[in-house]
């Protein structure tokens, strides 16, 4: 598992990817500041024309299923890009980002997607490489998913989650999401979970 930035404000080293890109002539690139908690940044299905890179906050990365119901598939800190697999894929976005704290993004607009990336193949190699680690983890969620109960689910989601972004007040309704469970099943188990001793000692659930 790749090594996450814990801090929201602070802005990790990225190798220089950004600053290589931030002067090039073949993009346009919007910088968003302050951008508040549930702000979206892009809606599940809208035509994919930008990529995204984060310099502080959390992102959140959501997909609507058919049946209504929201999952929260994925995380990005300060020093992450995202949207770029629907903008390089040639396709709409696959799921929604949304703001889940206080951030600063820059919003970079290729004039043309697949010449850009030949511009700079250090960032191709980068996002390549990012894909790889993101379908890994996908898989392992997916098998979680599959075969453990519910409450291993949510004990789990809660040491992630409050391991990877410590100082971030994680509601019930978030743990239920990126659990793969309903609300009220995450709450029933966390109170389970916190008799038996078993939730992290920052755990304020």
């Amino acid at each position: 598992m790749r090594k996450k930035n814990k801090n929201f404000d602070g802005e990790r080293d990225d190798g220089g990817l950004f600053r290589e890109l931030s002067g090039s002539e073949h993009a346009m690139f919007t910088r968003l500041d302050q951008l508040p908690k549930q702000t979206r940044i892009y809606p599940q299905e809208d035509d994919a024309s930008s990529f995204y890179y984060l310099h502080s906050g959390l992102i959140g990365l959501y997909h609507m299923l058919e049946n209504g119901k929201i999952c929260l598939v994925r995380l990005f800190g300060p020093g992450d890009f995202f949207g770029y697999r629907s903008l390089f894929g040639n396709t709409f976005y696959h799921c929604s980002s949304r703001v889940q704290r206080t951030a600063m993004v820059t919003r970079i607009t290729p004039f043309h997607p697949q010449r850009f990336l030949r511009h700079y193949p250090r960032l191709n190699e980068y996002l390549f490489m990012r894909m790889a680690q993101d379908l890994g983890e996908a898989e392992k969620r997916m098998a979680s998913m599959a075969y453990d109960k519910s409450q291993q689910r949510v004990l789990l989601s809660i040491h992630y989650l409050y391991r990877q972004w410590p100082g971030y007040e994680w509601t019930w309704r978030e743990i239920a999401e990126y659990a793969g469970c309903e609300t009220e099943t995450a709450i029933r188990h966390g109170s389970e979970l916190k008799l038996l001793g078993l939730l992290p000692d920052q755990f304020a659930g």
